[in-house]
């Protein structure tokens, strides 16, 4: 994995400090340089120092690693590469998620399908929302949230009306973001059910109340 200055607007602090440490420059000229206690340019140091350990050990790519780490891990991760190696990630997770056979995993995946935000990985992400594992849905419907292309949206009113509530629930919270009138229409008729659980209503309500604001500003 090669730090470059090239992409300096999209590295994180700790990468850029250990570029300059790669560069040679010692703890005390790293921390005039950028403005850091001696204490946090050691941390970016180690911090680095750990990412690339996990990689190397056991062979291990860059998936494997989000797949073992916490949410927050996951997102540092994440928000750490650079243009290449997002890309990187992008055409590795695409494989994975054809051949994961893991439940857990297969929900990671789709997580991280919507936090890279790459609409290029829609399709998948529309294809696994028909999945016979409802968590499995409820991560698909919540990565097209993120992903927020209105070519979801027919995807996300099939959501509104699936079997399990907590997918219901995050359909709901994904056409906050991407839903259109037609999404009120549908909203509305299902906000009467008196079977619905209350905190599937909520998110109902959520989304009435935003698409509305939106609409009446236009």
């Amino acid at each position: 994995m090669v730090l470059s200055w090239e992409n300096i607007d999209q590295l994180e602090d700790f990468k850029i400090t250990y570029l300059l440490y790669q560069e040679g420059k010692n703890i005390e000229q790293i921390s005039k340089i950028r403005n850091m206690k001696i204490d946090d340019v050691n941390r970016d140091i180690i911090k680095y120092k750990q990412f690339l350990n996990h990689i190397r050990n056991n062979n291990k790519t860059i998936i494997d690693i989000l797949l073992e780490e916490d949410k927050d891990s996951r997102i540092d991760i994440i928000n750490s590469l650079n243009e290449n190696e997002l890309n990187n990630v992008k055409k590795l997770l695409y494989k994975r998620i054809l051949v994961e056979k893991n439940v857990e995993d297969f929900m990671i995946l789709l997580w991280i399908c919507g936090e890279l935000k790459d609409c290029r990985l829609l399709d998948i992400v529309h294809t696994y929302s028909k999945h016979p594992h409802g968590g499995v849905r409820r991560m698909a419907y919540s990565a097209m949230g993120k992903l927020g292309s209105d070519k979801s949206i027919d995807y996300l009113h099939k959501g509104l009306i699936d079997a399990k509530p907590q997918v219901r629930q995050y359909a709901a919270k994904s056409l906050c973001k991407i839903g259109n009138e037609v999404t009120l229409k549908k909203l509305k008729n299902l906000i009467n059910n008196p079977n619905e659980k209350e905190y599937v209503k909520r998110a109902f309500l959520e989304a009435i109340d935003i698409l509305e604001n939106i609409k009446n500003k236009n």
